[in-house]
């Protein structure tokens, strides 16, 4: 009961006990007998202590035959029907307190989650929590509800902040989810819960549920670096095997090049032999003909060789083939082609070369070879060689191509050979 009601009782009640007082019939008895519960009833903390010392004042009223009984009857009744009706006041304020409290149970359920996020938040929510339970009066209720409109009005600007944050996180989840989508879809794997994800996510209210929806997203994102640490590893697997493979097939074509050269090249001088002469040549008339560009060919004839080989030995000879071919590649470019024509005899062909150019290459290859001198058992000897030159012209064939070619040859043996002769050279 409110402490101002239960002061104004005690007040009336103790006024009322003095006027019994005087009006007792027994003044000696029931006067000191009433007298007793004055100073109780000033003490009285509450509305039941009251109740009982009515009650005591009561019975000696009617013991002692005061005056006016029925006046004083009718009072105590008075009294008692404004106590109960006060205690009614007490009850329906209590109920009023116990009311409150259970609001401000939900309104703390509600917050509570906001409230964590903050220190300053999470330290007035929980002052509000345990002080809820010890609210007993109005007075009471009025403090506390300064405190939690201070803990409401802070947890309704931090929802605002959830909301920006629920926002900003809803466009990085997006983000993600379409990374993941797209690489989902580049592997081939379509299979997914990615796009219930996604109608979630763009239906989703609440900062928890779009937590919820980047756990999931989260879970997806695992299985696809599952998938792709696999893929990885196919990938590397396959990738060994393809070196592999590229390892043979660099192998057989190094092999089948090796054969190829076999093919086309002569063992003893390491130059092209008379295969690949005569594909050469071929290639060199066609593109004559096709492109009208210069070419020449020059035949070389090593002077008296069967003598070297009489003299010095077959072995000799092989070596004094070996070492005029490096002479010879000495003296030409890259795209000039020298063959083994013959035993002792060579072709050289000159893309891209004039009849002028043709003999001055061969004049420099026949005075290289004139200044190199060669032993046998310590005794010195030298050989010299013979060359004929022309060039392709366009009403040639193959054979008379060449066949002019061999004429000068043959005209330089019989000038007494170590010589060059063109075909214009009669």
């Amino acid at each position: 009961m409110n402490a101002n009601i239960i002061k104004e009782y005690k007040d009336l009640s103790v006024f009322l006990l003095k006027a019994l007082q005087g009006a007792s019939t027994s003044e000696a008895v029931s006067g000191n007998a009433l007298a007793t519960l004055c100073e109780p009833l000033e003490k009285a903390a509450d509305a039941s202590q009251v109740k009982r010392i009515h009650k005591q004042a009561k019975e000696i009223v009617r013991k002692e035959q005061p005056v006016d009984v029925n006046l004083l009857l009718s009072s105590v009744k008075s009294m008692k029907e404004s106590l109960l009706a006060q205690s009614a006041v007490e009850n329906d304020l209590r109920a009023l307190v116990d009311e409150f409290k259970k609001m401000i149970t939900l309104a703390l359920h509600h917050i509570e989650s906001l409230s964590l996020h903050d220190k300053k938040s999470r330290k007035l929510f929980s002052e509000c929590r345990e002080e809820l339970n010890k609210l007993e009066s109005i007075e009471d209720m009025s403090r506390y509800a300064g405190k939690f409109k201070q803990l409401f009005s802070k947890t309704l600007l931090f929802e605002d902040e959830t909301e920006r944050e629920r926002d900003e996180l809803k466009k990085i989840i997006s983000i993600l989810a379409d990374s993941i989508s797209g690489l989902l879809h580049s592997s081939g794997d379509f299979d997914s819960g990615l796009d219930e994800c996604i109608d979630r996510l763009q239906k989703a209210k609440t900062l928890s549920e779009v937590q919820e929806i980047r756990e999931a997203l989260l879970k997806e994102a695992q299985g696809l670096q599952a998938h792709t640490r696999q893929m990885v590893e196919d990938v590397r697997l396959a990738q060994t095997q393809v070196d592999d493979a590229n390892k043979k097939v660099e192998t057989l074509k190094q092999q089948m090049e090796k054969v190829k050269q076999e093919i086309i090249i002569d063992p003893l001088t390491r130059t092209y032999n008379r295969r690949a002469y005569d594909e050469k040549i071929k290639q060199e008339i066609m593109g004559f003909q096709r492109y009208s560009r210069p070419t020449a060919l020059a035949i070389i004839d090593i002077d008296h060789f069967k003598n070297v080989n009489d003299t010095y030995g077959h072995r000799t000879g092989d070596g004094v083939l070996r070492i005029l071919c490096v002479i010879m590649k000495k003296e030409i470019r890259g795209i000039d082609i020298l063959a083994r024509y013959g035993g002792e005899e060579f072709a050289l062909i000159l893309p891209h070369t004039s009849y002028g150019k043709a003999l001055e290459v061969a004049e420099r290859i026949r005075r290289k070879v004139e200044e190199s001198r060669f032993t046998y058992k310590g005794k010195p000897f030298s050989v010299t060689i013979s060359v004929g030159v022309g060039t392709l012209k366009a009403d040639d064939t193959l054979e008379t191509y060449v066949e002019r070619v061999d004429q000068a040859l043959y005209r330089a043996k019989d000038r007494g050979r170590n010589r060059v002769v063109g075909e214009e050279d009669q």
